[in-house]
């Protein structure tokens, strides 16, 4: 499925600017290159649970982040709802970021708990 191979790449692609991000925390372009690779890779992320889910049996009716979040973690490709939400909620207000304590706080996130379960979900796909 073409949406899971992009997905597995911008995880790999977000975790090089992550890598660049920890060695340069205070840097402004590396930390919006950052949230703008998290921001395609949580795009890519719930489009590619939506094809996977269709593929699996399920009915085409998932038109928004949130139903496929959903009926991802109810079955069992994610295990933390809240961290998915928390992420959803962080990929819906970067386009509105004007503010460096939002976007440091963003990038924080992304950094010690977004890339984690994305990862997660990556190796998820890895072993089907």
């Amino acid at each position: 499925m073409k949406k899971i191979e992009n997905y597995l790449k911008a995880v790999q692609r977000l975790d090089e600017a992550n890598i660049e991000y920890r060695k340069h925390p205070d840097n402004d372009v590396i930390r919006d290159g950052l949230i703008q690779r998290f921001e395609f890779t949580f795009e890519l992320a719930w489009k590619a649970s939506k094809e996977y889910l269709i593929d699996q049996g399920f009915s085409n009716d998932l038109h928004f982040p949130k139903q496929v979040l959903r009926a991802a973690y109810e079955n069992h490709m994610i295990d933390d709802e809240a961290v998915w939400l928390k992420m959803l909620s962080s990929r819906n207000s970067t386009s509105h970021i004007y503010d460096d304590r939002v976007a440091t706080a963003i990038a924080k996130d992304i950094a010690t708990s977004f890339l984690p379960v994305l990862k997660k979900l990556s190796d998820y796909y890895k072993e089907i």
